[in-house]
Parts: C-alpha cells; sequence; structure tokens
C-alpha cells in the first residue's frame, strides 16, 4: 500500500502525488472504501479517486523509479532493437498498445525504434506524433526522478549509453 505524500506513476497520468487515503462512499451500492486520493503533478486542479483494493488499479499504479532503476534500464537497452513493423495499422496498435502500458524499458525501446525510422526514411504526422508522446512520458518521469530539465533528459541517456 501506498502512504500519504509518496508519489507514484499512474497509468495516462504520469506522476502524481497521493494527497490523502481515506474512507468515502460514492454511493455507488458498495458502502464506504478506502480511496486514493491523487493529484498529477502536470494537471495542477485535477484529482483522482482510486480504491485502494480495485486490482486494476494495482496495475496502472507502481513507485517512481530511482535514479538506479533508471540507470539499469537504459543500459539494459543498450544493445537491443525492436523491429519495425511494415504494416501500418498493426505498427500503430502495437505502439499504442506499448505506450499504454507506461513501461518505462518498452517506452525507451520504442523511441530508439522512431528515432532510427525516422533518421533512415522517415515518419508519418501520426507516427512523429507517436514519437512526442513517447518522448514525453519518458522525460516527464526522468526528469522527476533525477532532478534535471526534462530538456536534458535525451542528453542524460545519450551519455549512459557512450
Amino acid at each position: 500500500m501506498y502512504q500519504k505524500g509518496e508519489y507514484i506513476n499512474y497509468a495516462a497520468h504520469g506522476i502524481c502525488q497521493i494527497e490523502d487515503i481515506r474512507m468515502m462512499d460514492f454511493r455507488t451500492g458498495s458502502g464506504a472504501q478506502e480511496y486514493y486520493i491523487i493529484k498529477p503533478i502536470q494537471q495542477g486542479s485535477a484529482t483522482i479517486y482510486l480504491p485502494v483494493n480495485n486490482p486494476k488499479n494495482k496495475d496502472r499504479m507502481r513507485s517512481v523509479l530511482s535514479q538506479n532503476e533508471i540507470d539499469s534500464i537504459i543500459m539494459s537497452v543498450k544493445n537491443e532493437e525492436i523491429p519495425w513493423p511494415n504494416d501500418r495499422k498493426k505498427r500503430i496498435a502495437q505502439f499504442q498498445e506499448m505506450i499504454s502500458r507506461r513501461n518505462e524499458r518498452e517506452l525507451l525501446l520504442l523511441a530508439s525504434c522512431l528515432h532510427r525510422q525516422m533518421m533512415s526514411k522517415g515518419l508519418s504526422a501520426g507516427e512523429r506524433e507517436l514519437l512526442r508522446k513517447v518522448e514525453g512520458i519518458i522525460e516527464q518521469e526522468f526528469s522527476f526522478s533525477l532532478q534535471i530539465s526534462a530538456c536534458n533528459i535525451g542528453e542524460y541517456i545519450r551519455q549512459k549509453l557512450s
């Protein structure tokens, strides 16, 4: 169980802070339940209420990565590549699924794949948008954890890989 004040990475919302954990009844017929009350750090006015005991939420929440974990993930992708799927629909579906899982290792591999393709043959507008989305997700967590500017994350990764 996460604690009040802790930062987590929550699904599509990214880095969030747990503002409180309390019993609440939303009149759903299930009575009062314990809820995490979280605030995404990039959406100041948003508040998300998550039942503590909901297994779906547990799968979509994880602790924020430490510097050692980030460095380990970066090094684990050093000599690995994912192939470029030729079928456009399958490629987009595969890439969207990878983005939705928010697994930083997969996202680094995906960003590398998209960069390679961009340098060799170019990217469509949709693929460029996917690349921006992937880079944004990586930058958010890495810059938060490493306490460096998001614009310096690419350089940080390149230095670790060289």
